[in-house]
């Protein structure tokens, strides 16, 4: 039984755009015939934590946060 190849593309490895290197390489492997599964942690951290709850949060906190910071004149 061939045992399946997990590739895991750790948090933070590229921001502005996904990391590709894992992707290829999952493609390659299966031309290969080699069974392979991908993880991208960036994005699930992204979706995991950028959601609309999260981000109104934040955005409140920080309009507090001004407003509390800066005395009145």
């Amino acid at each position: 039984m061939q045992k399946k190849l997990l590739l895991v593309t750790p948090p933070f490895t590229q921001l502005n755009t996904a990391y590709p290197a894992t992707a290829y390489l999952k493609g390659f492997l299966r031309q290969k015939d080699v069974p392979v599964a991908h993880c991208d942690l960036s994005i699930e951290l992204f979706t995991t934590f950028f959601t609309s709850d999260f981000l109104r949060l934040i955005f409140q906190e920080a309009i507090e946060l001004e407003a509390n910071s800066f005395p009145e004149i």
